[in-house]
């Protein structure tokens, strides 16, 4: 029989506080997404600091082998003294959980929260408990400080930006606020609002005043004014831009916008720009929406009355396993679309489903940091029904505190530890902003397959990402010697299809472009990348959409495009040549993205570049045949390009020696000369410095494969590149990757640390493709889609639409999932089919 006596005195005396350096989950299991409103509560291992529920406790007591924990129970229950009829502020931001946000609920509950310290057997039971009130009077102080520590601490898997969840624009000081120019007119402007008024139209609402002549305008058209203030600044030459809204001016807060700048700003010199017309911030409150509300009113009622979200349509809640939903802990609507979809894959399941208790039983000494773990984690809620149903106690809540929307703490799968071990090498994905779907599935890629690598005898190990993965076939033709190239371009996972307008029914535009583009008012080239203008306003107003079939989209995806300053193999000679793209392999998963976003020039406007999106119907079906992009190789009749003959790239001796002069060996000095573009010895120095752990640093240079992509990428952004101590290699796939773009480019690298060299693994070498027929299965059949609901990837809301085994469609929500009778499967920015 197994020994299960525990020495406490020696267990209490090892207790230590925890350190900032340590890691402290006290809200959540590693494991599970069991919390102190569970029941059973949270259990914290005063060594490890880490919590786990209490089906975890064996497991713990297996890997920690320590046996004091903090026990926490927390419950809810109306507070008697809840101010039912207090009024609500409006919000001020579209935010959750931040000052001025949509507030939480608090304000009607109380939380009863019971500490324990208990002591755990070998066996994962509760052999003592003693009752935790933060004095040493029953406990030895090291543990009553270490206890103390750990409750005041806060979880290493929340901050700030993940709670505030905002989806309103960043403000900033106008330029023209410092100097702004205020006219000596005489005016002063009453601290009444009631003696305010229009000076165009009367109107006693939605006024403007102008900081710098004193005029009171009513705002635009689409929000009930007469567009006067703004009439009032172009009829004064444009010359004083910056104008506060009357009816929002507070001691708190002030709405300000610019018109020269096109958009919301602050002003740091409000207070004196406002007292030159005689106003007072500390007499004035707020009489009128502010734009932000405004904003909050019409994007409320774009999410509500979206096809996307299947508004008027009858919606069953969907419960079970398979039908869990997800919350969204700040901006996190496209993690949450994302694994619902990847979960979708029966080979993700399996891997993470069935393999849960050995990669947990076998996960490192952080499983919160462990992206295999957090996968587990995930996929063992989302195939189960734990974190569903409604308790009677839950009920009860919400009927005492009137609060029928009232979320259940213990019914809720926030996964903020995977969220985290995801993005731990990239800034940007470790924020709360709104991130691309397809830019974060990229990403969770890169890790999935790096921790595949690493880790290869984790339980289940295998890079599913593989699954995905594709070849293209790239066509050149040379428009000099009319030969053609047929180049390879393995590992792609996202067939990028463009969504372009509908073909033109009036045969007097497709005969006159002229006309055409006089009844539009715009060049037919931009017209035809861009949404117009009465496109969004049909789609606002909840009119037919722009529709296009799916063939057309591969259609245009399929035409070649023009390279210019192509330099010919045949003649030396620059010139153009034409390239196309069609897939070599097809892969068992296909993820098509719809390019639904793209740059327009609107420099001519004063806007610069803006990003837009394409509002259009691309009706994509269930079943897919893709036959039409395999690729065929060369062709009969075509003369195919000889491959280019470089110049092998020559270190100057000058460089090299000045490396050599400092220790390193001569095959270093050479590559540092070539990685930096032969630019100087002060860079192959700084160069060398930083690659001096390379594995390859002595190794003698390998001549490369002959390769006539190098030639199109230009040396001197290659030099640039690599001055940021990143060889020439990875320079030149950066800027590839990012179309030349040097700075877009640098910060290609920085996110992909560590993760450069996956595509030249040997697997992949010995797996090498060449141009030719494509003969593997087009036919696919649809899993899922992700739709994007906003004007930007980067903001807006993402939901998840996927087709179950039993033919029923079902909506993903964040936390909200119900069966849908119509997908709208025009309307998708991300689509999974499966080869069938």
């Amino acid at each position: 029989m197994a020994d299960n006596t525990v020495d406490e005195k020696a267990a209490f005396e090892a207790i230590k506080v925890p350190s900032q350096s340590n890691k402290v989950y006290n809200r959540e299991c590693v494991f599970s997404f069991q919390n102190p409103y569970s029941p059973g509560g949270l259990y914290v291992n005063l060594k490890t600091f880490q919590g786990v529920g209490p089906d975890f406790l064996p497991l713990d007591q297996k890997r920690n082998r320590f046996p004091i924990y903090l026990h926490q129970q927390w419950k809810r229950k109306a507070k008697k003294d809840a101010e039912e009829d207090k009024p609500t502020n409006a919000p001020t931001k579209f935010a959750i959980g931040v000052e001025g946000g949509f507030q939480l609920d608090d304000q009607k509950i109380d939380i009863i929260k019971i500490n324990t310290v208990v002591v755990v057997g070998p066996d994962g039971k509760k052999q003592k408990s003693y009752p935790f009130d933060g004095s040493d009077k029953v406990l030895p102080k090291n543990v009553v400080q270490s206890v103390n520590s750990v409750l005041a601490r806060t979880d290493s898997t929340e901050s700030k930006d993940i709670f505030a969840g905002s989806l309103e624009e960043e403000v900033k000081e106008s330029k023209f606020a410092k100097d702004l120019v205020q006219l000596d007119n005489g005016k002063k402007i009453p601290n009444d609002h009631e003696k305010w008024a229009c000076e165009d139209s009367g109107l006693k609402k939605n006024l403007w005043l102008n900081l710098s002549t004193g005029y009171i305008g009513s705002g635009r058209k689409e929000t009930g004014g007469t567009e006067a203030a703004i009439k009032h600044y172009e009829d004064t030459g444009r010359k004083y831009p910056l104008v506060v809204k009357l009816g929002t001016i507070t001691p708190e807060k002030v709405e300000i916008y610019s018109y020269a700048e096109n958009a919301m700003v602050s002003d740091a010199l409000i207070d004196k720009h406002l007292a030159h017309w005689g106003l007072d911030r500390k007499k004035l409150f707020q009489t009128d929406k502010d734009m932000t509300q405004l904003s909050i009113e019409a994007q409320s009622k774009a999410f509500e009355a979206s096809l996307i979200t299947g508004e008027g349509e009858k919606q069953e809640v969907a419960t079970g396993v398979g039908y869990q939903g997800l919350v969204n802990f700040g901006n996190t609507c496209y993690l949450n679309s994302t694994f619902q979809l990847l979960f979708s894959v029966p080979e993700f399941k399996k891997r993470y489903v069935e393999f849960a208790s050995r990669v947990f039983e076998r996960s490192p000494s952080d499983p919160a940091a462990d992206i295999t773990t957090q996968l587990s984690k995930l996929a063992t809620a989302l195939n189960s029904d734990k974190y569903q149903g409604e308790t009677d106690e839950h009920k009860k809540l919400k009927e005492d505190t009137k609060l029928p929307e009232l979320s259940d703490p213990a019914a809720e799968v926030k996964p903020k530890m995977l969220k985290k071990a995801v993005a731990r090498d990239h800034w940007e994905f470790s924020g709360g902003r709104q991130q691309d779907a397809q830019e974060y599935i990229l990403h969770v890629f890169q890790a999935i397959s790096r921790d595949a690598k690493q880790f290869p005898s984790t339980p289940g190990n295998s890079d599913l990402t593989k699954l995905f993965e594709f070849a293209s076939e790239e066509k050149t033709v040379d428009a000099q010697s009319k030969q053609v190239g047929y180049k390879i371009q393995p590992g792609q996972t996202f067939l990028q299809v463009p969504i372009p307008k509908p073909q033109q029914s009036t045969s007097k535009k497709e005969e006159d472009p002229e006309a055409a583009q006089k009844e539009s008012g715009e060049p037919k080239e931009k017209k035809s990348k861009t949404a117009s203008s009465s496109s969004s306003a049909t789609v606002a107003a909840g009119a037919k959409m722009e529709t296009v079939e799916y063939e057309a989209c591969f259609k245009r995806m399929l035409e070649a495009y023009t390279l210019q300053g192509y330099t010919s193999p045949v003649t030396q000679q620059k010139g153009v040549a034409y390239r196309s793209s069609r897939m070599r392999t097809f892969p068992q998963y296909l993820f098509i993205q719809m390019l639904r976003f793209e740059q327009v020039d609107m420099t001519k406007e004063g806007k610069g570049y803006q990003i837009q999106k394409i509002r259009r119907m691309a009706n994509m079906p269930v079943e897919l045949d893709i036959k039409m992009l395999a690729s065929t190789g060369l062709q009969k009749g075509e003369t195919a390009l000889p491959k280019a003959k470089k110049a092998k790239p020559q270190a100057k001796p000058e460089i090299v020696v000045a490396v050599t002069s400092m220790g390193f060996s001569q095959n270093a000095g050479i590559r540092a000369a070539l990685a930096t573009q032969n630019a100087g010895a002060e860079q192959a120095v700084n160069w060398v410095l930083m690659h001096s752990q390379d594995a390859d640093i002595n190794d003698p240079i390998q001549d490369g494969d002959d390769d006539d992509e190098e030639e199109e990428v230009d040396a001197g952004k290659v030099s640039q590149v690599a001055a940021m101590g990143f060889n020439q290699k990875h320079a030149i796939k950066a800027l590839k990757a990012t179309d030349g773009d040097v700075a877009r480019a640098i910060d290609w690298l920085f996110s992909r640390a560590g993760q450069l060299d996956d595509d030249s693994s040997s697997e992949q070498k010995k797996k090498k493709i060449e141009p030719g027929q494509n003969t593997d299965s087009p036919k696919y059949k649809i899993m899922g889609f992700i739709s994007h609901i906003g004007d930007r990837a980067t903001s807006g809301h993402y939901v998840c639409h996927i087709l179950k085994d039993n033919g029923k469609w079902v909506l993903y929500n964040d936390n909200k999932v119900t069966y849908c009778e119509k997908p709208p499967l025009g309307l998708g920015y991300i689509y999974l089919y499966r080869r069938v």
